[in-house]
């Protein structure tokens, strides 16, 4: 029995040593996740998300320049120029997703069929596209404030009733 007033140290654990297969279990893990960063980096994909291109954290922004935002615009049988959320409730994909592939999609205009066409899927009970704009919205900065109206660009246009407009 101890005297009154010592206290004992509390035991510790056992410590367990990492066995050799858990040991080469993290070292392929972690070897596997550079590879694919580096590989992120190599190629500028962001395919591999969250694994990709870290590209867009690595430069300051200009607090004088120009910020582009990309959206889209519909008409329908009763309405005209109605903004369409882009997130994969609504079109199918996000915002990201269309962006990334943004000259592609120019490059090839039949692909606004597909975000039409998954509209029409993911929104039942609204009027399906009948024309599809894929626009760009220019605003200007100084000193990291908007000034001015944004400039409103229309990067292409897709007829889904008769195909590219």
């Amino acid at each position: 029995m101890e005297p009154p007033g010592e206290q004992r140290p509390p035991e510790r654990p056992a410590v367990r040593r990492l066995s050799a297969a858990g040991l080469a279990a993290r070292m392929v893990g972690t070897v596997a996740a550079l590879g694919v960063l580096a590989y992120g980096q190599v190629a500028d994909t962001n395919d591999l998300f969250p694994l990709g291109t870290l590209s867009q954290f690595a430069t300051a922004r200009d607090l004088d320049g120009t910020v582009r935002s990309t959206y889209l615009l519909a008409d329908t049988a009763g309405e005209q120029g109605r903004r369409i959320a882009m997130n994969e409730q609504t079109i199918g994909v996000a915002r990201a997703e269309v962006e990334g592939q943004l000259q592609r999609i120019i490059d090839r205009p039949e692909l606004m069929q597909s975000l039409v066409d998954a509209y029409a899927a993911l929104q039942p009970g609204r009027e399906p596209i009948e024309t599809l704009y894929l626009m760009r919205s220019i605003q200007q900065l100084a000193g990291g404030y908007v000034v001015g109206e944004p400039e409103q660009v229309e990067l292409l246009r897709w007829d889904s009733t008769a195909g590219e407009d």
